[in-house]
């Protein structure tokens, strides 16, 4: 295990913590959706679950690195069990639907819904003439297929008492220049979340959010420059990893 374990843990997180968290909680029995989950948080995310004995459906728009997250899922799980494959673009409804649909023909129910998937843009001015186009671009998959997978999810969610987790970020929190429209729709998942929280809360079914700050998600950090600046005023003197977030939200499940 622990071999295991190190293909998947950086120099800043030492092998004993995943381990203790492998036997702190157990998702034996229960079946897990993260979305956006080829790469980056929501790998992180997939691979912790299937670490706690979870049934997993990854699912995202690429399929050779779906199947790469999914191998390292199989080899993380206890029980040696491959997460559900499920290749989709979440902007489009018939796609998104689809997602759901196979992991309760495929699982029987889902209890955990991870709505992670989502894209950033570079950095926009009011003033750039392509504004209207990223942001719509953005809304698909950041706001618009948060609120319809949820949808879609809830009557399944129901049945078990289920749990949605919603992973928005610091920038929906604080402004900056450089989020003209990633922050503002990030804000709306917060939002969102209160709703939905009040909505779904009364009948069973918790909805959180986790609000990731500055996470290293690709081996290249581009601009470097950037980055460094970022890790100075961070406490820990260090970019948050994907992992970290896959602990956060871990830790808000109660």
């Amino acid at each position: 295990m622990v071999s295991l374990l190190s293909a998947i843990v950086t120099a800043d997180h030492p092998v004993d913590d995943y381990r203790l968290v492998a036997k702190s909680r157990d998702f034996t029995g229960k079946v897990v959706l993260v979305t956006g989950s080829s790469s980056g948080i929501g790998a992180g995310i997939a691979k912790l679950f299937a670490l706690m004995g979870a049934n997993v459906t990854v699912t995202a728009r690429t399929t050779d690195k779906l199947r790469s997250v999914a191998r390292e899922c199989k080899k993380l799980s206890p029980y040696r069990l491959k997460p559900l494959e499920v290749t989709a673009d979440l902007t489009k409804s018939s796609d998104l639907k689809r997602v759901i649909d196979e992991t309760v023909k495929t699982y029987g129910k889902l209890d955990v819904l991870v709505n992670n998937a989502g894209i950033r843009t570079t950095p926009t001015q009011i003033t750039h003439s392509n504004l209207m186009a990223d942001w719509d671009r953005l809304y698909a998959l950041d706001l618009r297929a948060v609120l319809e997978m949820t949808h879609e999810a809830a009557p399944h969610l129901l049945k078990t008492n289920g749990t949605v987790i919603n992973i928005s970020a610091m920038g929906g929190i604080a402004p900056a220049t450089f989020n003209l429209i990633y922050g503002p729709l990030k804000s709306a998942v917060n939002m969102l979340t209160r709703v939905l929280a009040l909505q779904l809360g009364p009948m069973g079914v918790r909805v959180n959010t986790v609000n990731p700050g500055a996470t290293q998600v690709t081996e290249k950090l581009d601009p470097p420059v950037i980055w460094e600046k970022t890790r100075s005023f961070v406490p820990m003197k260090r970019l948050g990893q994907p992992l970290d977030v896959g602990f956060r939200h871990h830790k808000n499940r109660s």
